[in-house]
């Protein structure tokens, strides 16, 4: 039992995103802060994994085998964003220069610079705004896939004006056709046949103007409709009568369209019926041809926008609906909100808390309690230095998390920095030694030369570049009193003389030189 708690605890601290090793060495009592962080932030995985899984199953249709690795590819990109949030809410653990500027002239406590900074920053403002917008997004999939049904009805409602507006849309040239077609056939009969004729013909053509009438009347009255619909559907705050009255707009128009359809369908099946003889037998054929298209394409148009419509699943249209009509989906989607930003504050808070367990635990330990105000506020860096170089890190036992964090990074780098200046002193000292020997190699023949004809002269230069190319060690010169964190110079001190004093320095120097 033991076992599994901890494999689970060094499971939570791994999603916390922080050192195991060093949260192992911690109070329990920290533990189970960034336990809880790490529980927050696996929660957050969790819910986007299924968020993003429930999404691509809308999307693609079922399609599970998409569905799993895109939601376990969602939920990792999104807990390492989370993570490095997370990770740049912790104090500074490394010396920063503008964070020393900042402090230089305050009398504030080290441990309270450190613990009571400001939270509500700009910069903190906009990353928490940033997760609000991820956690409201990752929230809709789940209302959608948990609370669809409570708005069935109202998708449904939704489907008929869709269904009438597509259907009119797409229909409206189709029906203008029917017309401009009945005035052309219409110019021929008045053009081309007596008025007893004209009155034979015109009571065969019943069917057709009437078919033609209804068409037309129904353009106009479904856009009508719509418009009243869509006028009372934009008020924010609707009444029980104003949903009364979308109910019955819905009902008429649902008889629209099936009036319509019916109308359609007896069409093809009577249209056959209707024949005349005459000079304008070819012409009512072509006509009745043109006019039967005409009809069959908007049966067929109806049948597709039918299909399409019973396809579409209206996702966002779904989730315009549960935020008006389910309070459920409102209180899921602030609980996820919530998931995402507790851990913010929570993680903000473990440095007071870390700092308060160690006044508490460790207010006997002087040398200790002065190590951790140095790495918060270093004055004297060389003790500072000389002391983590020294210590052994593992007796040091404190429940401060990020004091530990600190001692062990400092160590880190002032070895690899120490690393670093032995390689360094190394390249340049053995740079120097080639420079030497190239050099006495260039003066050997030219001194050679010179000691052919003034031997006194070639000892002279001879012991003057013994002593000028001899190797030495290189070290390397320090510009910063902490280094390798370079945040506050060596002070130079500047020799201000008098015009007086410049000219005796210049002239005496002279003179004992001549001497």
């Amino acid at each position: 039992m033991n076992k599994a708690v901890n494999e689970i605890r060094l499971f939570l601290f791994t999603c916390s995103g922080e050192d195991n090793y060093i949260l192992k060495r911690c109070s329990a009592k920290i533990q189970r802060r960034f336990a809880l962080l790490g529980f927050f932030v696996f929660l957050i995985f969790i819910g986007c994994f299924f968020s993003a899984t429930f999404f691509i199953i809308s999307l693609f249709d079922g399609a599970k085998w998409v569905s799993f690795p895109m939601g376990i590819i969602w939920g990792t990109v999104i807990v390492n964003m989370y993570l490095l949030l997370l990770h740049t809410i912790s104090p500074a653990i490394i010396p920063l220069s503008s964070k020393r500027k900042k402090n230089k002239n305050s009398n504030v406590n080290s441990d309270s610079k450190q613990n009571e900074s400001k939270f509500l920053t700009l910069s903190m403002n906009l990353r928490i705004g940033f997760m609000m917008l991820l956690a409201v997004i990752i929230a809709q999939p789940l209302n959608v896939f948990m609370f669809s049904s409570s708005v069935k009805n109202s998708i449904d409602k939704h489907k008929i004006c869709e269904r009438i507006k597509l259907y009119s849309l797409t229909n409206k040239q189709l029906i203008k056709e029917e017309f401009i077609n009945q005035k052309e056939f219409n110019d021929k009969i008045i053009t081309r046949l007596n008025l007893a004729e004209v009155r034979i013909i015109t009571k065969h053509l019943n069917i057709i103007n009437s078919k033609i009438t209804t068409d037309s009347l129904f353009v106009i009255n479904a856009t009508k409709k719509l418009t009243q619909f869509n006028k009372i559907d934009e008020n924010f705050s609707s009444t029980n009568e104003d949903e009364l009255k979308k109910i019955k707009i819905l009902n008429d128009l649902d008889n629209l369209l099936n009036n319509e359809l019916i109308s359609d369908n007896d069409f093809i099946t009577n249209i056959n019926s209707i024949s005349i003889a005459g000079s304008l037998k070819k012409d009512f054929d072509d006509f009745k041809i043109t006019l039967t298209k005409l009809v069959n394409d908007k049966i067929e148009n109806y049948n597709s926008l039918n299909i399409l419509l019973n396809k579409s699943n209206f996702y966002i249209k779904t989730i315009q609906l549960l935020f008006i009509e389910s309070p459920f989906s409102w209180l899921l989607t602030l609980a996820v909100c919530s998931i995402f930003l507790l851990p913010i504050y929570f993680k903000y808070k473990a440095r007071n808390l870390c700092s308060k367990v160690f006044k508490t635990e460790e207010k006997n330990e002087s040398e200790i309690i002065k190590l951790r105000e140095e790495l918060i506020n270093t004055t004297n860096f060389n003790w500072l230095e000389n002391k983590i170089k020294s210590i052994n890190i593992t007796n040091v036992k404190t429940s401060d998390y990020y004091f530990q964090r600190m001692l062990i990074e400092h160590r880190i780098i002032l070895e690899e920095y120490d690393e670093t200046k032995k390689l360094f002193k190394k390249k340049l000292t053995h740079n120097i030694s080639l420079f030497n020997r190239a050099s006495l190699v260039k003066l050997t023949p030219l001194l050679e030369k010179l000691k052919q004809y003034n031997i006194k002269k070639y000892n002279e230069i001879l012991i003057s570049i013994s002593k000028e190319f001899v190797d030495e060690e290189i070290i390397k010169y320090e510009y910063w009193l902490d280094s390798p964190f370079r945040t506050k110079m060596r002070s130079i001190t500047k020799t201000l003389n008098e015009e007086k004093e410049l000219l005796d320095f210049i002239y005496n120097q002279n003179l004992e030189t001549n001497d």
